[in-house]
């Protein structure tokens, strides 16, 4: 009888551990949850906009000048064609402009009347030593249509960067960006008394200022500006996580 009593104390004895040992156990997790939390809280995620700048000097001009002809008769059309076959030789041999191809369309006239009508660019860049090239190639095509219907309309010879300095540019605005957003992580921990972080950094592209094309004519020659030093600019989302 005193061995059963026994073996009943001690298996409810046990019993009392067991659940205590539980109770424990879960008391610890929550502990460890409740830390985590206050931790995970601690943490700041800052996002900001960064923005960097270089200066850069074009070193191609680029310009598009276009023909047209209106109210186009079948008896013009034999001497569009030659008249622009010609156009594509010069354009050829010339090597600084690409298209010349022409395109004819049907608008309505000042009489109300419809009537045929082409249109026609071309696309040219070269650099500031090859500017006379340029003009010659101008000067050729104004002596070879002097008596056609097709006119010559020339727009302004702009500053602009080649491939090869584009994607120099932005691999120094890109380096550029790196270092600004690292700075920004060193005045964030400064602001927060905490350590920032760069976490992301998501390259947005330049932003290049672009001169706008002026009104040209047929018969005029447009000189080029000087390739002077310009600004330019890029930004970048940037993600921090201070602790």
């Amino acid at each position: 009888m005193k061995n059963f009593l026994f073996t009943i104390l001690g298996g409810f004895l046990a019993l009392i551990v067991f659940v205590l040992g539980s109770l424990f156990g879960e008391f610890v997790n929550v502990l460890k949850g409740s830390q985590s939390s206050q931790s995970s809280s601690s943490e700041l995620v800052i996002n900001e906009q960064i923005s960097a700048s270089i200066e850069a000097t074009p070193d191609i001009y680029i310009s598009y000048p276009s023909f047209y002809a209106k109210n186009i008769s079948d008896d013009d059309k034999s001497m569009i064609n030659a008249h622009f076959s010609g156009i594509l030789t010069l354009v050829k041999e010339n090597g600084l402009c690409t298209g010349g191809a022409y395109q004819t369309y049907n608008e309505m006239n000042k009489d109300g009347l419809n009537s045929l009508s082409l249109s026609s660019e071309l696309a040219c860049k070269f650099s500031a030593n090859k500017l006379e090239q340029y003009n010659k190639l101008i000067a050729d095509i104004e002596n070879l249509i002097k008596s056609s219907v097709v006119k010559l309309h020339l727009t302004a010879i702009n500053p602009a960067f080649s491939a090869e300095a584009e994607a120099k540019n932005q691999s120094e605005l890109k380096s550029a960006l790196s270092a600004a957003a690292t700075n920004a992580a060193q005045n964030l921990s400064s602001d927060f008394n905490k350590t920032c972080v760069l976490n992301e950094l998501n390259f947005n592209g330049a932003s290049y200022y672009r001169t706008s094309l002026a009104e040209g004519g047929t018969a005029a020659k447009i000189s080029a500006p000087e390739l002077k030093s310009k600004s330019l600019k890029a930004s970048a989302d940037a993600k921090y996580i201070c602790k």
